[in-house]
């Protein structure tokens, strides 16, 4: 099988178990209002609304973090947090993306930084399978390197050895599956920006920075 089909595979795969969930709930809201008699009709509505929304949401997000983007042009951070604040709606994950941080006079980035900022922030809230919260902080270094951190903070930490092992590695080893095609994926963006990335793990945070050296796009 070509490579670049069976990547196509894998990823398909991933989109429509995380997209099955809420377009789900929407058609089980319709069947209810299908039913004769049933008398719940404002929850199912509210079922229907909201399992729409969150069907959107990711859509949008999952667009952003996977999609084809223009190779140049700068990333409107503003629109950015918000796509990422709706994918978050209904979990139990809050998002911390300060205004300050989407300022462009502060710092800008391009559009294909901001697609490797989805794919940290899809690392990020894996590892928080009890919930809680994701920051995002965009800054330069002394050198006036690009600086991107996203760091996952919340218990029981679930870290996969995996990621650490293909994400921070010169190479990506073993067999791509429809579990780990995000981290690879996420490393090709990386590779593609000329970026580096880093991790610290502690009990309760895990830390995820990204260093663009000046005048890369």
């Amino acid at each position: 099988m070509n490579y670049n089909t069976h990547l196509a595979e894998l990823l398909c795969t991933r989109l429509c178990h995380d997209l099955t969930g809420p377009i789900g709930a929407v058609n089980n809201g319709a069947e209810f209002l299908k039913e004769e008699g049933f008398d719940l009709q404002s929850q199912a509505v509210d079922l229907i609304v909201s399992s729409a929304f969150s069907a959107v949401s990711r859509l949008q997000f999952y667009r952003m973090a996977y999609g084809n983007v223009k190779g140049h042009g700068e990333a409107n951070l503003a629109e950015k947090k918000k796509i990422a604040e709706d994918y978050f709606v209904g979990s139990k994950i809050i998002l911390d993306w300060p205004e300050t941080h989407t300022d462009a006079a502060s710092i800008s980035i391009s559009i294909k930084m901001s697609r490797l900022i989805y794919n940290l922030l899809i690392i990020a809230s894996g590892v928080l399978i009890r919930g809680g919260d994701i920051a995002v902080r965009l800054s330069k270094d002394g050198e006036s390197n690009k600086i991107i951190t996203v760091s996952a903070k919340g218990p029981n930490l679930k870290w996969d050895g995996e990621i650490e092992k293909n994400l921070f590695s010169e190479s990506f080893s073993g067999e791509i599956t429809a579990k780990n095609v995000q981290i690879y994926l996420t490393k090709q963006y990386a590779d593609d920006l000329n970026a580096e990335i880093a991790f610290n793990l502690g009990a309760d945070e895990l830390v995820l920075q990204v260093k663009q050296p000046i005048g890369d796009q």
